[in-house]
């Protein structure tokens, strides 16, 4: 029987090496198909190691690894580590890929169909443009239906080449920040006088486009194949939004007490003797959401931190129809992140079952949403939404600001 399993496994493993050996490695150039006429360009770069390969999505300064990839026959399944989604291909020929990507958050039948190829290293097909929209800009979504303003952030790609002759200043980064969060990592250019931006992060998929009309860019934003809305932007330099710790707001006096069950399906109790001792924040999220994610990797970083000093609890809301499934889901986030504090199952993913475990706030518009609590139990800063590293500045005051109050309540 050792035999026949030494036998079945050197058998696989060259199954696998002879399936690696027919996709080129290198960057690659995705398009999702949107509809008939729209394309969402991505990049990715893939990866041989030993028998094996790893895919890395690129959006501006971020890069995503994905590992778990299954060969069966010439085709591809590829898993996404945190967000419950699957990018499921067929080998074409060393430079072509062809496949859809399955988001089963929204469902067990959503996916977009794409194409890949092998070779090509710029994202969008490109003019040239003397369009210069490096700066601030006040933005306002989804204007001719309910008006959201944003802030948009447009930097160069590579700004450290800005100087150089070869620069090619028409490759722009950026994101937009809202009230609730941003955008996170976009990527494009400028052609002739219009912007397009795109990124993929196995949750999204966000495509943005724009044209310079005098000094105003009018665009479209398409979120997959199920959301669109218009938007338009001007430049302004001291274009601000709300203050995130205002939005979100004590209504009554009463207390959180919380009664869910944990990644190993047994009861947790808040508050409990351990924490009644320590500063708490609870972070209300869901792992679907790319912003909760850029929030739970913050949130690990001041755990390795305090340590013992600081009590987080994450209190989940899934899309999963049974329990047992949520707490899979979590279980794998967890893992996945390799993070250090309790995660509590709260229910659907829905803002109105959040705002019902939580009734002393006057409503939960956002995930996350990150409650302070001392250690006297009192409430004493909530902050809605998360404008993750991808914002620059933003980030870098926001992780200042919260360190010295997180400091501040461990040291009373």
């Amino acid at each position: 029987m050792k035999i026949i399993g030494l036998l079945l496994f050197l058998i696989f493993s060259l199954q696998v090496h002879s399936k690696n050996s027919k996709i080129n490695t290198g960057l690659w150039h995705l398009e999702f198909q949107l509809n008939e006429t729209t394309i969402l360009p991505v990049s990715f770069l893939l990866e041989k190691k030993q028998t094996n390969i790893c895919l890395y999505i690129q959006n501006a300064d971020e890069s995503i690894e994905l590992k778990e990839i299954i060969y069966k026959n010439d085709s591809l399944i590829i898993t996404f580590p945190t967000f419950d989604s699957q990018l499921k291909a067929k080998i074409f020929a060393k430079d072509k890929i062809i496949g859809s990507w399955f988001n089963y958050t929204k469902g067990p039948n959503y996916s977009i169909p794409f194409t890949a190829t092998s070779g090509q290293n710029t994202r969008f097909s490109a003019s040239p443009s003397a369009l210069s929209i490096f700066g601030k800009w006040e933005v306002t979504f989804d204007y001719d239906q309910v008006p959201e303003k944003a802030i948009g952030l447009f930097n160069p790609l590579h700004p450290a080449c800005c100087e150089s002759a070869n620069c090619k200043k028409n490759e722009i980064k950026g994101t937009f920040l809202t009230e609730t969060g941003d955008y996170r990592y976009l990527e494009g250019n400028t052609s002739n006088d219009s912007l397009y931006l795109s990124t993929f992060d196995g949750s999204h998929a966000f495509l943005f486009r724009s044209k310079l009309v005098n000094d105003t860019l009018w665009g479209d934003f398409l979120s997959g194949t199920h959301y669109s809305a218009k938007w338009y932007a001007v430049r302004n330099e001291n274009a601000k939004l709300t203050d995130p710790d205002s939005l979100t707001y004590l209504v009554n006096n009463k207390t959180i007490e919380l009664s869910l069950p944990d990644l190993n399906n047994t009861i947790y109790t808040y508050p409990n003797i351990k924490t009644k001792v320590k500063v708490t924040l609870i972070q209300i999220m869901g792992t679907w959401c790319p912003n909760c994610l850029d929030e739970s990797r913050y949130l690990k970083e001041q755990k390795d931190k305090y340590n013992d000093n600081l009590e987080i609890l994450a209190v989940t809301f899934e899309t999963q129809e049974t329990l047992e499934e949520k707490i899979e889901k979590v279980t794998r986030y967890k893992e996945n992140l390799a993070l250090n504090y309790t995660f509590l199952i709260g229910g659907k993913a829905c803002k109105d079952c959040a705002g019902e475990l939580f009734p002393m706030l006057n409503k939960i518009s956002s995930f996350p949403t990150l409650i302070f609590i001392d250690k006297k139990g009192n409430i004493r800063r909530i902050h809605t939404g998360f404008n993750g590293p991808g914002t620059g500045i933003y980030y870098d005051k926001f992780v200042e600001k919260t360190n010295l109050f997180i400091e501040q309540l461990i040291r009373e």
